[in-house]
């Protein structure tokens, strides 16, 4: 399994040079990478633009539970041609290796685009 690693795309403040949401899904092309990651803010928001395909996300949970590491929780199916938001992602999404970075995973990762939107000001 390969993860591409996104950078956020910071929201402009106001109505000042508006952030381009093409721009940042054209830049989180998923080509033959079969997830992303993330670092948490716990403020982020996340897009998610499907191609032709439908495509199944999971959100890897990093909480353990009774000393065990659940498994992934599924979204649900993403329809083709559509686009998605989803978030935030409160710290129990953090990964088990001690990072502070989130992990989302597609079932189909072909035509898909995954952007992180960031609101300014967030560190």
């Amino acid at each position: 399994m390969s993860l591409l690693t996104l950078q956020p795309t910071i929201l402009a403040p106001g109505g000042a040079n508006p952030s381009s949401l093409t721009a940042a899904l054209a830049a989180g092309a998923l080509g033959a990478n079969t997830g992303v990651l993330f670092e948490n803010t716990l403020h982020d928001l996340v897009v998610v633009q499907v191609g032709t395909t439908a495509t199944v996300i999971t959100s890897q949970i990093g909480t353990e539970i009774e000393g065990q590491s659940p498994p992934g929780v599924p979204s649900g199916t993403l329809a083709a041609n559509g686009l998605y938001i989803f978030g935030l992602y409160p710290s129990d999404y953090d990964r088990q290796d001690g990072t502070l970075d989130v992990e989302l995973d597609f079932s189909v990762s072909t035509g898909v685009s995954v952007a992180v939107l960031r609101p300014h000001g967030v560190a």
